[in-house]
Order: C-alpha cells, then structure tokens, then sequence
C-alpha cells in the first residue's frame, strides 16, 4: 500500500528545486521534483540564444528522511544552442557532478563513512558499496590538502601492528598528537617519508624504541638531533626479565598453585612503594616459598631505581653497578636487557638531556586491538584516514593564539605629512585566531574507540 502526497514545495527543502509529488513506498520515498534555475547562455560557446528541446527523466539519490532513502526524479529540460546547435540541460546546481545524487547526500556520505562501514551506509541511503568507496577517496585526497599537520618539535617514532602488518606511527609528544600513520616501517619507506616532510628542520628529538633501523634513520635524516629511548620500553625489558623467572616457577607448580601465581603477575610487576600491605604480605609468601623469584624482583626493582637519579652521571653509575652486580640465577633472563644498556647507553640515558617519552604505550596498545577488529574487510588507507581526519580528535590536539589587531580609522582632518593618504587618527582594538594542528590527539582516539565510535 502507498501514500501519495502532492503539492509540497518544501518537502525536500533544496534551494533550486520544487517538489511535486512525494510517494511513500515503504522502504524509501520517490520525490518528483521540478527544476526553478534556467540557463543564462550556452555553456559550450556562451551564446544567450537557444530554446527548449524536450526534456529527459534523471534519478538522484538524496539524503535518508524519516528513516527512509530518498529518490528525487525530475524531467531534466534540455535546450538546444542557436548558434552552435549544442543541446545542454538546464542547471541543476544542487546536484554533486560525479554522481547521480544531491550535493548534500555526499557531504552525508562523507561524514558518515568516518564512522560506519561502508556496507552498512551504502544500504542506508540506497548506492552501491563502491560509490561510498569512491566519495571516501575523493574526501580523503581533499583532506590531505586541507589538513596540514604542524612537524613536531618532539618526534615520537612507534609501530602498530594492524592489518597483519607492522606500520609506522609518528607523533607529536608535546600535544599527544598522531602526527602520521605509514604504511610501512621499512626504512627505505620512512626515509623517502622524511625527505619530502616540510619544516623537518622544527624537529630537534626523535623519541623511538630500540630497533636499530629506526636510530640509522634519525643519524640520516636528522643529524645531530637529539635520539632519546623512550624509558617505557626499556623498563618493560627489566618486567620481561621478571616474567621469564615467574614463567618458569610456573612450570614446576600444581594447576592451583600454577593460577595463584599467574593471578599475581601485576601484583609482582608493581613497584614495592606502591604495593598494599596485603600485596607486601602476599610477595613474600611467594619469595620464600621461591627464592629466585625474589631475586629477580630485587633486581627489576633496582632497575627501576635508575630512571629516578638526579642526574646522568648517577643514573649512569647505577646503570653499571646494576649490570655487574646481577646475582647469577637470574643474569640470563634479564641478559637481553644488559645487551639493550651496552648496544644503546647513549640514547637510552639521552633521558637525562630530554626526559620526554611516549607515555600512553600501553594505550597504544589497545588502540592496536580495537583498530584491527574495527579494521576487518578494510584497506589501511581507510584506517588510517579514519583516525588522522576526526574532527573530534584533530580538535583535542590543536592549539589557538588570540592575537590583537588593530583596525586603522580613516580621518576627515588633513594632514601635511600624509601625502594625500588617509591617516589614522583613532583605532578600534580586534582580535584574530589562529589554530595550529599538531595531529589527531591519541587520547581522544582511545575513548571514541571505547565509547564504540567506530562502528
């Protein structure tokens, strides 16, 4: 059964277009609607001669009303050139010149596929899957050229693993900004990245893990800048070296046994000042009970001293009596960490020049895991623009300056030394904004991904 309504101009409320008839078919309404903009010239040599020559019936998509897809049908008047004998038809400025749809419906569609699949929106407003595919890559190349990121003066290097692969992610460390997302973490693919980056010169510390390609690349592209290890990682080796002793402890244990232990993992990995009286209590229960597993938590916890000396020197100092002084039941497990202090002394205690870090590491993390099954059927590039072009999260890591101007006020008077130019005899205080864009803020990311943004 279907409901026919007639005679409303304002139904679907586009500034060129009068609506005729409007019938409601159940999943969608079919709009016939009547164009109100006529030529002014032909469009191919300019000639203000032509008349009418028939008219031809043409279908666009609209955006959803009422829950419902709109259809908008019109008979498309043709004209025919005196002078050229050019047909053209009557303008329809309303409407998107790629596709057979309403300029509006692509802005919808633009906004929307940030969130949703593509699969999902398609069946919305009733295209195919490919045409909202298309206007997301046309909304991406746009977006590259409006939103210009400012180049950190603080790099922060990392990698996520999304998609089966990994991939490079720069950041803006002061502002908590994904400055970028690569597609590949090669340093063949980074150093071509870095060559073409404007305003490189900005940047005067590269904060990155311990792998190797990264720290040939910041002595490549960025000589005599400052290479800091972030702290995270290298105090996540001395957890790791814990871990091994409290797996293999593990191993020898009953299954009760074997899952108390396992349920205390994060009790062992706190530091000793933060740790309950009941956690103090409990630790040691199991350091009598397996003296070696005490061992390795003294020397995580020495470890842990280091980043908290006064100075370099002292870390420094520590760092090697540390190193010298690891009791022997344990000195394999924590071996890979002694290797870390030797191959990388100088930018791990870079530290002490720069104490900066990437902070949110374990965030990252879970953003790894969300985005992968947000992810599922999808490209990287799609990802990728999805988390760099939020407007909400863009937001969160911009930065705005509100300066005065002032705005000269012609005079009347004459004066002699303002050869013949008006001169300023009073002025009225204004004020410009200027806003900065340092990238898509990391945290704001994070809670849109919990809150279930990201469909």
């Amino acid at each position: 059964m279907t409901h026919t309504v007639t005679s409303m101009p304002d139904f679907i409320n586009i500034s060129g277009l009068i609506t005729l008839s409007c019938e409601d078919v159940g999943t969608n309404y079919e709009v016939k609607v009547k164009g109100t903009t006529a030529p002014e010239r032909c469009p191919e040599c300019g000639s203000v001669f032509f008349h009418k020559h028939g008219s031809a019936d043409q279908s666009y998509m609209d955006t959803p009303m009422h829950g419902k897809r709109s259809l908008l049908e019109i008979a498309r008047q043709r004209f025919k050139c005196q002078d050229c004998n050019k047909t053209f038809y009557e303008p329809l400025p309303c409407m998107d010149g790629k596709r057979q749809a309403t300029k509006r419906l692509i802005t919808y569609i633009e906004v929307r596929c940030m969130q949703e699949t593509f699969v999902s929106l398609a069946r919305e407003v009733g295209v195919d899957e490919k045409t909202v595919k298309h206007v997301f890559d046309d909304y991406v190349i746009r977006k590259k050229s409006e939103v210009q990121f400012k180049t950190p003066e603080i790099l922060g290097i990392d990698e996520l693993k999304i998609i089966g692969d990994y991939r490079a992610m720069l950041t803006d460390i002061d502002t908590l900004g994904v400055f970028d997302m690569l597609q590949s973490r090669k340093k063949a693919k980074l150093k071509e990245y870095f060559a073409d980056l404007p305003d490189k010169q900005r940047v005067h510390t590269l904060v990155m893990d311990m792998w190797n390609p990264y720290r040939q690349l910041g002595r490549e592209v960025f000589p005599k800048k400052l290479i800091v290890v972030d702290k995270f990682h290298v105090l996540r080796m001395a957890n790791e070296g814990l871990e091994r002793v409290r797996m293999r402890v593990r191993k020898s244990l009953d299954d009760k046994t074997r899952i108390k232990l396992k349920d205390d993992r994060f009790t062992l990995l706190k530091r000793k000042n933060k740790l309950t009286e009941e956690q103090k209590i409990k630790t040691s229960k199991w350091f009598s009970l397996f003296p070696e597993l005490g061992v390795a938590y003294e020397a995580k916890e020495r470890f842990f001293d280091i980043y908290v000396q006064p100075s370099r020197a002292k870390a420094e100092l520590l760092a090697e009596q540390w190193a010298a002084s690891l009791p022997t039941e344990v000195s394999k497990d924590f071996r890979p960490l002694q290797v870390a202090l030797g191959n990388w002394n100088r930018e791990i205690f870079n530290y002490y020049e720069q104490p900066v870090t990437n902070a949110y590491t374990e965030s990252v993390n879970g953003l790894t895991r969300v985005i992968n099954r947000m992810g599922r059927g999808y490209s990287f590039e799609v990802l990728r623009a999805r988390l760099l072009y939020n407007e909400q999260a863009i937001a969160g890591a911009s930065t705005s300056i509100r300066k005065k101007i002032r705005k000269p006020k012609p005079s009347s008077e004459p004066n002699a030394f303002s050869l013949g130019r008006m001169i300023t005899s009073s002025s009225e205080d204004e004020y410009e904004v200027t806003t900065t864009m340092h990238g898509a803020h990391l945290p704001t990311l994070i809670r849109l991904l919990e809150e279930g943004y990201f469909l």
